[in-house]
């Protein structure tokens, strides 16, 4: 399908170039919660025992009505910040979005996504990667389309990705890893088919572990790493270096992995010269299966997989070079960069 929500299709979307060119200022904007106090009154006891039943109920309701009128206050206080700060950001420019929504498609996915979020273009991956028809809608983050109340109705939290299934009723998931299981889970439902997933029960458990571990501790470290990196208005030493570091530990876990899955592999198909690995006579680098393709969960490549490639194509912004430090991780990452879908997907066709 082609990009109908895109004003620019022939622009090449690749993520670290395009990471270079935007300002991400205003797409991490929404109320601070934190600078909302709230002060319910509790009113005050009395103790003089002479107070009659009717006083002690006049007492109750004025107590009760007081705390009502600064409960009353105090949301008007909210909503006085709320909108200062959303006036801060400038207008929305909703036409875009408005028009989309009065004009849906009857089938097919809409993928709401920006050119610098690579959590946009792994729900791409996927989507290419199962062979689904789907138009790309790059939101421009400086009109404020991501805040827009037709796409706020599509995701909540006002951030990229979110999709809609137009083949379920416009079904709006957001959400990167909730994505990527419904996509798995609706393509085998419908076909008998597993690509990306597995039938079997504890294969899945695991594919989910990765795929959890990738949305609530990869990215949103090289997130921070890059935020700290290149956009926070102050630069502070300390916070770059603990979620590099951190980053850098996540990738350890990753490496470290891989590197199990590979030994098994080599000692499992280089038989003639398993007992030379086990000793530790020939290095295991030496075998002809080194450079074979392995995969986080069982003999086939999952969105386990696919899920850390756009991330691990940004990720020399931070100073980490994946091919010198974790050279599974890139061996890994290599191989799945070489795939027409994920090359199609980030391309943003």
């Amino acid at each position: 399908m082609n990009n109908s929500g895109n004003s620019n299709n022939n622009t090449v979307s690749h993520l670290s170039s395009a990471l270079r060119q935007v300002n991400l200022g205003n797409s991490n904007t929404t109320t601070d919660q934190s600078n909302i106090n709230f002060e319910l009154s509790q009113g005050h006891s009395n103790s003089d025992e002479t107070i009659t039943r009717n006083e002690r109920t006049q007492s109750g309701a004025a107590a009760h009505a007081e705390a009502q009128a600064q409960q009353i206050q105090q949301r008007q206080r909210q909503q006085a910040q709320e909108q200062q700060i959303f006036s801060n950001l400038g207008p929305v420019d909703d036409s875009r979005i408005r028009l989309f929504f009065q004009n849906q498609p009857m089938e097919g996915y809409t993928l709401f996504s920006h050119r610098s979020a690579p959590n946009g273009f792994k729900v791409a991956i996927v989507l290419s990667e199962l062979g689904l028809p789907y138009n790309n809608f790059f939101l421009d983050f400086n009109a404020g389309e991501h805040r827009a109340p037709e796409f706020v109705s599509v995701n909540p939290n006002a951030r990229v990705p979110a999709l809609i299934d137009h083949g379920m009723d416009n079904l709006a998931i957001w959400e990167s890893g909730a994505i990527l299981l419904h996509l798995v889970n609706k393509y085998y439902k419908e076909t008998g088919e597993s690509p990306l997933w597995s039938d079997n029960l504890a294969d899945q458990a695991q594919i989910n572990a990765w795929l959890f571990f990738q949305t609530s501790g990869h990215a949103p470290m090289i997130g921070q790493a890059l935020h700290f990196r290149y956009f926070h208005s102050q630069k502070i030493a300390s916070a770059v270096e603990r979620y590099t570091d951190e980053v850098r530990r996540v990738y350890g876990v990753v490496e470290m992995a891989l590197a199990e899955r590979r030994e098994a592999l080599i000692m499992e198909l280089d038989t003639e010269n398993a007992p030379a690995y086990s000793a530790g006579t020939t290095p295991l680098s030496q075998s002809r299966f080194f450079d074979y393709p392995v995969w986080l969960v069982g003999d086939s490549i999952s969105i386990a997989d696919l899920a850390f490639v756009p991330w691990n194509n940004v990720v020399d912004r931070i100073g980490i070079n994946i091919k010198v430090e974790f050279p599974e991780v890139y061996k890994w990452t290599k191989q799945m960069m070489r795939r027409p879908a994920v090359i199609k997907a980030l391309r943003g066709e």
